[in-house]
């Protein structure tokens, strides 16, 4: 059994979650199963993420993962029924986030998430997950941002790519358990994803 299966938008995503689960565990061998998209091949976005997340796959899921990681970005909430703004006043990272777990658990149903909840893991990120980038390449007063970060990355850092070998390498640092510790609570929906993922007590076990 894996330890740790994946539910993410895209392929460029899942180095960025592995290296935090790296450094997190301080662990270099621990175990991550691609879920969706499957293989780096395939395409995903997150319609895709939420179509994966119904209780009927999971519950296949579970079988093979003691914990799933379900990542999805509110850039595009609005097309999933949230918005970005309550009374004409923006919603915090926070709100957002439990928006949009609030959605994947009513579609999973009060009875499933019941059941599977202390195994799911939500790896929210506002607006994206470029923004958990920030700490990284960004100095200190940027590293909060949340508007158009691939945006802002691609015109400030020399020779930034949108693709999943330049994103294993430049999160390198996320790889080094004191840098990660250092570095996460400066972007506020990377603090909340490790404050989900202290929250469940994990003990990473040898693969069976």
């Amino acid at each position: 059994m894996h330890t740790f299966g994946t539910i993410v938008e895209g392929i460029t995503d899942f180095p960025i979650i592995n290296s935090i689960l790296i450094g997190y565990f301080n662990d270099s061998k621990i175990d991550i199963n691609p879920i969706s998209p499957i293989n780096f091949k395939a395409s995903s976005n997150y319609d895709k993420v939420f179509k994966s997340c119904k209780p009927e796959k999971l519950k296949r899921a579970f079988l093979a993962n003691r914990y799933i990681i379900i990542h999805v970005d509110t850039d595009v909430s609005e097309n999933f029924g949230i918005s970005h703004y309550e009374d004409d006043k923006p919603l915090s990272p926070q709100q957002l986030i439990d928006k949009t777990v609030d959605k994947f658990k009513q579609q999973m149903g009060e009875e499933f998430y019941n059941q599977y909840g202390h195994r799911i893991i939500f790896a929210i990120a506002v607006h994206s997950i470029e923004c958990w980038l920030f700490p990284l390449l960004a100095s200190d007063d940027k590293s909060d941002e949340i508007e158009n970060c691939c945006q802002i990355l691609e015109k400030t850092v020399p020779n930034f790519k949108k693709k999943h070998e330049y994103y294993q390498e430049i999160t390198k640092r996320y790889r080094n358990h004191d840098d990660l510790i250092n570095l996460y609570p400066k972007n506020p929906s990377l603090k909340i994803f490790i404050e989900e993922l202290a929250s469940k007590n994990i003990e990473i076990l040898e693969e069976s």
